[in-house]
């Protein structure tokens, strides 16, 4: 943990200077952009790093996402890409544990019925049970969720009325701590939901502290 958390704090930083102003170095060599022009949402991978085929992305959306509301129940998913350093890559690590990095991305037009809800803490508890209350929520319900730490939160305000949260936290996965990067945005007319998160075993966390960094750091919104 004392490793992960010093990694942390730059990577927390970077964080909170996401490029919600504007997209820079375009087409630097080793990296790969991601883009959805028309939603304007932006990040970069590194080159190696192999897109996981949408019809696999599809599938494992329906089946880890399907309760969340970053799924399906919380408003179309218009556009959505996951990426791995594996030989062959698999968005079914998402939320489940991974060797290597997995850096999953969505942009979602919000149901009416969400935007009044859409708090910091709302996008906190996005995909995983983060804040207090929900965590004790969940335990109440019969979650088996264990070893819970936060490294860092942040609360981020862009241009254009673009704001949101980045959280960096672990919980134990298949006995393992494993460590999620997740950030949070939302447009300043409260219809549109960014999320990047990047996820992975602690130590494959520490060992690719600057990709990840690098990935985080390039994500890109601008209101809408």
């Amino acid at each position: 943990m004392r490793h992960l958390r010093r990694t942390a704090t730059t990577a927390a930083a970077a964080a909170v200077a996401l490029a919600v102003t504007g997209l820079t170095g375009c087409g630097a060599p080793g990296y790969t952009y991601a883009a959805d022009s028309s939603d304007q949402a932006y990040f970069k991978v590194p080159a190696g790093w192999l897109q996981v085929s949408p019809a696999a992305l599809a599938n494992a959306q329906s089946s880890l996402l399907g309760q969340s509301a970053a799924g399906p129940t919380g408003g179309r998913l218009a556009w959505s890409r996951a990426y791995d350093p594996a030989a062959d890559p698999s968005a079914t690590d998402l939320l489940a544990g991974s060797k290597t990095p997995v850096v999953y991305a969505s942009v979602q037009n919000l149901r009416d019925s969400l935007r009044a809800e859409l708090s910091f803490n709302f996008m906190r508890d996005l995909l995983l049970p983060v804040t207090s209350g929900a965590r004790q929520e969940a335990s109440a319900e019969g979650e088996k969720l264990t070893g819970f730490s936060l490294v860092s939160s942040t609360t981020i305000t862009g241009s254009d009325g673009v704001h949101g949260i980045n959280e960096l936290f672990e919980y134990d996965v298949g006995g393992q701590p494993d460590a999620f990067d997740q950030t949070v945005l939302t447009n300043g007319a409260t219809t549109k939901l960014y999320l990047l998160l990047v996820q992975c075993f602690q130590s494959c966390f520490v060992a690719h502290a600057a990709q990840i960094r690098t990935v985080v750091d390039s994500f890109t919104v601008r209101g809408s």
